[in-house]
């Protein structure tokens, strides 16, 4: 396994794994995609705004992996991975913001997560979307998920939906 973490780059984009110091972009990034999209996250138990620094320095260690997303030295968007156990790994948590999308940039998250997992050795990974979020079921398939079931949920927002599940063996 590498000791680095792993950065890619792109045009004047680039993707990272964020060290355990820099929580604070982690916890930026995310509070603002919860903020910005809140009918598309379904965890947040406890509320993630009442964490602490503590907590959020706990939430980017392992077993997650946490990626930022730059323009130059700013953070637009996050993505991470989950390890569930030695093989498998559950990818969550993408947000690109507005303004920066339509660029082709979720195609780096999915590299970064991939090439992470390729390292790593990974067997089996899982990803999941809000029913309604086609966007995200357009990118999930392109990267090669294939659709395995849907699940009634209760979503941050209050509502209740369908979230369709995909699994990729490696």
């Amino acid at each position: 396994m590498p000791d680095q973490p792993l950065i890619i780059h792109s045009s004047s984009y680039h993707i990272r794994q964020l060290l355990e110091s820099e929580f604070a972009y982690y916890k930026s990034i995310r509070l603002e995609a919860i903020h910005t999209e809140p009918t598309l996250f379904r965890w947040s138990d406890p509320a993630e705004a009442s964490f602490s620094d503590m907590d959020w320095q706990e939430r980017i260690k392992s077993p997650r992996i946490v990626f930022g997303l730059f323009e130059k030295d700013n953070l637009i968007g996050m993505t991470s991975l989950l390890l569930l156990n030695n093989t498998e790994a559950y990818f969550g948590q993408s947000f690109i913001r507005p303004k920066h999308r339509g660029q082709g940039l979720s195609k780096l998250l999915y590299r970064i997560r991939m090439t992470w997992v390729s390292l790593h050795q990974l067997k089996q990974l899982s990803i999941s979307h809000r029913e309604t979020n086609t966007i995200s079921k357009t990118a999930i398939q392109r990267a090669g998920f294939k659709y395995s079931h849907r699940e009634l949920v209760q979503w941050l927002d209050g509502t209740s939906g369908y979230s369709m599940y995909y699994s990729l063996t490696l």
